[in-house]
């Protein structure tokens, strides 16, 4: 079987995921959203590195916990400079990190992340997927979005969540290392055959 065609989709974050936590003023959990913007304490030769959050309702803010007690020379200095100037590229790659948000003891929800998908159409119309028509689709997405493969095929293609999975049945969609595809999630990269 070969495949002729190698088209790449980008999937890109355009908002940063929110976190579940207590706010002290609503009295209950509540959704946080990311400011975009760090906070930046100097106390003597310590460093503490914050991402500010604020709660949806109420507005009151949170900072997560980035870097703590640390000294200067422990940061790269383009970092830093970034952090002082309220890189929305490195609070979205904060904003994402699983592991910090783990250590702050806040859950992430990823339901309302807003992304786009960047990357050549497949017309399935026009495609019949004869030998010579086949395409390997390589989908990469650089934050974990939690997306699951046939939303994002139904997104892109312009069809129902319905026909994406009837496509799979049929075999026109195929999974790498036959995995079912449908439940799968993408996570860095994942690779489709169309064919």
């Amino acid at each position: 079987m070969s495949y002729l065609k190698n088209i790449k989709w980008e999937i890109v974050a355009l908002t940063i995921p929110a976190v579940i936590r207590n706010c002290p003023k609503c009295g209950n959990n509540a959704v946080y959203r990311s400011s975009g913007k760090f906070r930046v304490n100097a106390n003597k030769n310590k460093l503490d590195i914050w991402l500010i959050y604020q709660c949806e309702k109420c507005k009151s803010t949170w900072n997560m916990g980035i870097y703590e007690r640390i000294t200067p020379a422990d940061i790269d200095l383009q970092q830093y400079e970034l952090f002082l100037n309220n890189d929305i590229e490195l609070a979205k790659e904060y904003g994402f990190d699983i592991a910090i948000h783990n250590k702050n003891k806040v859950k992430l929800d990823f339901k309302n992340v807003e992304y786009e998908i960047f990357g050549e159409d497949i017309d399935l119309i026009k495609n019949d997927f004869t030998e010579e028509n086949k395409i390997i689709l390589d989908i990469i997405c650089q934050y974990p979005l939690d997306l699951r493969v046939d939303r994002v095929l139904s997104k892109k293609l312009g069809i129902s969540r319905e026909k994406v999975k009837k496509l799979y049945k049929d075999s026109v969609v195929i999974g790498e290392n036959n995995k079912n595809l449908m439940k799968q999630k993408i996570n860095n990269r994942i690779r489709i055959y169309f064919g």
